[in-house]
């Protein structure tokens, strides 16, 4: 027991006794870093209390702020500290903001179950001379209370065996158990009867982007079946180490929709052709036969605007302010100059999109070549083969940039994967790039941080106007902001996902701890990655999910994914 006094004249701190022993490893020995190891303690066991507090209480001294760390407790009465787990007791000392100190008292515990519970470790530390050790410890009593219920590894256990008998001075760290993952479904899709490829930005076998040219405009003929449907195959349940059940994402169904001369039997699952036409197949559940037009140069004050009923070919250029619309495949020979082009099925512009009135959008895939000051939005990939420049894109599946292509400025965001060229240069406007992220969402989001800002500077201005802050209008202008505040925190940008996370606990995005987010019934989140296969400038800003990150300095070939626990943004260098 020992009495201090601090800086201050005024009060006097009682510092607590700590009740059990620590020691540095390793100081006579040369090591750089001595290893500070604190004896084993159990759950139930008293860490620290303050057993003469009175008698020091009548001598003026109060007690030093004792604060319960991670898999620590007080006792009912509030006067002893005890620990919940098996575990190495950790003391840390942090000066409160009127200069206390406080202390806080947590445990390392022996065993740490992964945030995604499908992994247990244990932590081996080397023992005290003259304490109790792992060496009188039942490991599988102690796995059992610990709640490790399924995956303990026979191999991993002896192992451990071993290392605590060998009496180690090192700190150990293993896998002891591991659990199981789920099985995955296999959803429904429709297998083709007839080659519709290549589909470009597709991930070949070798892991490669396939960038051959898309094809489209296929012929069939009449009673032609085009393709089958495969129903959707459950997935598995897993289990993870607690025990529990780990429900599978069962494979999920698709509704296959038909239009023009394609027609579906439910009996057969089958889509065939009614008459001769041009097939267009849109996100792989939407076939269309239609009949093709072709213009065969420009679109301007000749052809005026264009509406087409079928699959439309332009062999020529859109000229400023003229609209082009189809229910088909569509495809462009030249380039769109400040024009409006729309098409429920696909597109392919072989020219560029340039021009702030240029605005593409298309219900399935979309190939261009390159977009300066526009925007594009699609139902399905888009490709981009050159450049996009200060321009607005977005998709409902993954964007794919050839690698040696260049993003400035602008956003591209895309519900599912995303990969670039170069980003950026150390003198452009940054550039946003988002994957995992539902476009439609994105917008409210910004929608909803324009409102915000727009309500608190009607209450700056109301306050400067009228002085008071106690008035039944401030309050409910406040109670307007919170919930403004309340929306952005769950707004959930995961496609998929319900629109509001239903539970989270944090005071901004960065901290919000979602209700179980590695279940959810989303997208696979934990799955999206954006690559980066030329250098991103710093300044860039990365959404993936519901995290963001600016990068601080320029990085060259890396891939952008999301931590275990779904928290944080982190890097890898870029394979292949």
């Amino acid at each position: 027991m020992t009495a201090k006094e601090p800086p201050t004249k005024t009060v006097k701190l009682l510092e607590p006794t700590f009740h059990f022993a620590r020691k540095r490893f390793g100081e006579n020995d040369g090591a750089l870093e001595p290893l500070l190891v604190s004896e084993l303690v159990r759950p139930g066991q008293l860490l620290a209390d303050y057993p003469d507090y009175e008698r020091f209480a009548a001598r003026g001294f109060e007690k030093q702020p004792l604060k319960a760390g991670h898999y620590t407790e007080f006792s009912p009465d509030g006067q002893r500290l005890q620990a919940t787990v098996f575990g190495y007791p950790k003391v840390e000392e942090l000066v409160q903001e009127d200069g206390r100190p406080l202390l806080i008292v947590s445990v390392q515990p022996l065993i740490k179950v992964s945030f995604d519970r499908l992994r247990a470790m244990i932590f081996v530390l080397p023992t005290i001379p003259g304490k109790i050790g792992l060496q009188s410890v039942d490991l599988e009593q102690t796995l059992h209370e610990a709640g490790i219920h399924y995956g303990v590894d026979a191999a991993a256990l002896a192992e451990v065996r071993r290392i605590i008998a060998a009496a180690p001075a090192e700190p150990h760290e293993l896998v002891i158990a591991e659990g199981e993952l789920p099985g995955p479904g296999t959803d429904a899709h429709l297998s083709f009867c007839l080659e519709i490829g290549p589909i470009a930005g597709q991930i070949k076998e070798d892991g490669s982007i396939d960038f051959r040219e898309r094809r489209i405009m296929v012929g069939v003929q009449r009673d032609q079946l085009i393709a089958v449907k495969q129903p959707a195959i459950p997935g598995s349940p897993g289990m993870n180490v607690l025990g529990e059940t780990i429900e599978p994402k069962s494979g999920r169904d698709i509704t296959i929709f038909v239009q023009g001369d394609a027609v579906y039997s439910p009996e057969t699952m089958e889509v065939r052709a009614l008459k001769d036409g041009v097939l267009s197949v849109i996100n792989n559940n939407t076939i269309k036969v239609l009949a093709h037009q072709v213009v065969p140069g420009d679109c301007n004050y000749t052809t005026g605007n264009i509406e087409s009923l079928g699959s439309l070919t332009i062999n020529g250029s859109i000229q400023p302010g003229f609209v082009i619309s189809c229910l088909g495949d569509l495809k462009i020979g030249g380039s769109v100059m400040s024009a409006t082009v729309k098409t429920e099925a696909n597109a392919v512009i072989n020219g560029g999109i340039t021009g702030k009135n240029s605005r593409i959008s298309s219900g399935g895939d979309l190939d261009i070549k390159f977009i300066e000051q526009g925007r594009i939005e699609a139902g399905g990939r888009i490709v981009i083969r050159s450049q996009a420049y200060f321009s607005t894109v977005t998709s409902r599946s993954d964007i794919r940039c050839h690698p040696l292509s260049k993003v400035m400025g602008g956003s591209i965001i895309a519900a599912g994967q995303l990969s670039v060229g170069v980003v950026g240069t150390s003198k452009s406007d940054t550039a946003t790039l988002g994957a995992g992220v539902d476009p439609e969402r994105l917008e409210l989001y910004e929608q909803t941080r324009t409102e915000l800002s727009a309500r608190q500077e009607e209450l700056i201005q109301w306050l400067q106007l009228h002085g008071s802050s106690r008035s039944r209008k401030v309050r409910k202008m406040e109670a307007a902001i919170d919930e403004i505040k309340l929306r952005l925190l769950t707004l959930n940008l995961i496609p998929g996902t319900e629109l509001y996370s239903r539970g989270c606990k944090g005071n901004s995005r960065e901290e919000v701890e979602e209700v179980s987010p590695l279940y959810h019934q989303g997208i696979d989140i934990d799955l999206i990655r954006i690559d980066i296969h030329g250098t991103a400038y710093a300044g860039t800003v990365l959404l993936l999910g519901n995290r963001s990150l600016v990068l601080p300095q320029s990085v060259m070939r890396r891939q952008f994914k999301l931590s275990a626990d779904l928290k944080r943004i982190i890097s890898f260098p870029l394979r292949g």
